[in-house]
């Protein structure tokens, strides 16, 4: 309510010009932005490392109230580099998977011997590691295994990489080796993003790895009880008989797999980045895996699709050119190149439904669409147009160009570009897109449109 109230009485003195800022503020501002977006504002509270496990404990409310009734976890995922790191040049991603977690208790019930009026309000707060096969082998050693992903192929990592893959393949204990077999040097971190199934399960994702089940367990009663978090093991969709099936030496589920709120499945995708293939699977309300389908690049070149969108009867698969280059990782350089000139590509693919309406996976066949240079590292919203069968609308932070947060050089017709610079701030980007049946033509865009910035 009070943001609401600050929002009316900010738009009442901005049409009165009371709001209004200098010139040089604004230039500030502009800076600022700027800097943001070139990475030189590293935000080191929220990068720096903790090291080290934080035992749940109760924590203060210093301002305001928690409402009654808001009761439930909240969960932020993301790097923290446990040992000091066997390579000088460190990416911020190449930390293990460190779980945060609050607890909020808005007041509902009654503590017994306080009263039947007295409600108890609170807050609990612990982190924990998500305890992969790579945390686990450099947790027994003491101290780091693994290199980042920056890294060129460095031979003792590969060596390490291959005993753990295979030690993992042939374990007892394991369904097999966390990561694909086109990473080897850089271990599974779990750092990238956390997934509810809808079996329950809560999963912790990795760009190029499997995901990691992980469970809060509460030890105690619910006010005087602590909650721990658990590393269940790696994650493996459940497969039905002559059905498909998820393979971790040939499969990884990227950070952004996406719910269904009507069929409750599970939808990602799993890219291969030194072949010429991708994969959709969709996973049922039970954790069974529907389909997992192939698919060729639309230029024949891998590249990084870190986040797709969905809709009631569609996949919409966002292929960018930011291209993995073998050639020039092999001789030492960064893994990736931006092409400045290359299009961009809508995958779209139909989702299948049996004759209850129930979620039936999703088609073999995909329709790409070609769209103007850029690169979309997040979508926002899909959804069908509601009047105009096949339109489909997409909004998405669209970036100019991306350095893949120095990850990537760039590329223009070919030519290597050097020193270039990109500044990456993302605008809210809306596409509409016509989408044809089989037989009926090739789609197109409609409208491509920036909406604002981000």
């Amino acid at each position: 309510h009070k943001i609401m109230k600050a929002s009316r009485v900010g738009r009442r003195l901005s049409a009165a010009g009371a709001a209004s800022v200098s010139g040089r503020e604004q230039e500030k501002k502009k800076k600022k932005r700027k800097e943001v977006g070139n990475g030189k504002k590293s935000f080191e509270f929220l990068r720096s490392s903790v090291r080290e496990p934080r035992e749940s404990r109760r924590v203060p409310i210093v301002h305001g109230r928690i409402p009654k009734g808001l009761s439930g976890y909240f969960l932020r995922n993301g790097p923290d580099l446990r040992h000091e790191p066997l390579v000088e040049d460190v990416h911020w991603f190449d930390g293990d998977g460190y779980v945060h977690w609050v607890r909020l208790h808005g007041g509902e019930g009654e503590r017994e011997g306080e009263g039947e009026n007295q409600q108890i309000a609170f807050a609990e707060y612990g982190g924990q590691y998500v305890e992969t096969q790579g945390f686990l082998e450099e947790k027994e050693a003491g101290k780091a295994k693994y290199c980042g992903i920056k890294q060129s192929p460095i031979l003792p990592f590969i060596l390490q990489g291959f005993k753990s893959k295979f030690t993992n393949t042939f374990s007892l204990n394991s369904p097999g080796p966390d990561r694909p077999y086109w990473v080897i040097q850089q271990k599974n971190t779990a750092n990238n993003g956390l997934e509810c199934t809808a079996g329950g399960k809560i999963l912790a994702t990795y760009e190029a790895g499997s995901p990691y089940e992980i469970k809060l367990v509460r030890d105690g009663d619910e006010w005087q009880g602590k909650t721990r978090l658990e590393t269940v093991g790696l994650f493996t969709p459940k497969s039905k008989q002559n059905a498909a099936s998820f393979n971790h030496w040939l499969h990884n589920f990227t950070a952004h797999s996406k719910s269904c709120p009507v069929t409750e499945e599970l939808l990602f995708i799993s890219y291969d980045l030194i072949g010429s293939k991708f994969h959709v699977g969709v996973m049922s309300d039970e954790d069974e895996l529907l389909s997992m389908e192939t698919f060729n690049y639309p230029n024949g070149e891998a590249s990084m699709m870190h986040d797709f969108a969905i809709t009631e009867s569609k996949i919409i698969i966002m292929c960018h050119p930011l291209l993995f280059n073998l050639e020039q990782s092999m001789q030492g350089g960064l893994p990736f190149t931006y092409s400045t000139t290359h299009s961009s590509f809508f995958g779209v693919i139909e989702r299948r439904r049996n004759a209850n309406g129930e979620g039936g996976g999703c088609g073999s066949e995909i329709q790409w669409i070609e769209a103007e240079n850029g690169y979309c590292y997040h979508s926002m919203a899909a959804y069908d147009d509601a009047e105009s069968e096949g339109l489909v609308h997409l909004f998405a932070q669209k970036l100019a160009a991306t350095g893949a947060l120095g990850m990537a050089t760039f590329k223009e017709d070919g030519r290597q570009l050097e020193n270039y610079e990109v500044q990456e701030l993302a605008k809210l980007h809306k596409w509409t897109l016509d989408t044809v049946k089989k037989g009926e033509g090739k789609g197109k865009i409609l409208e491509s449109s920036v909406q604002c910035e981000v």
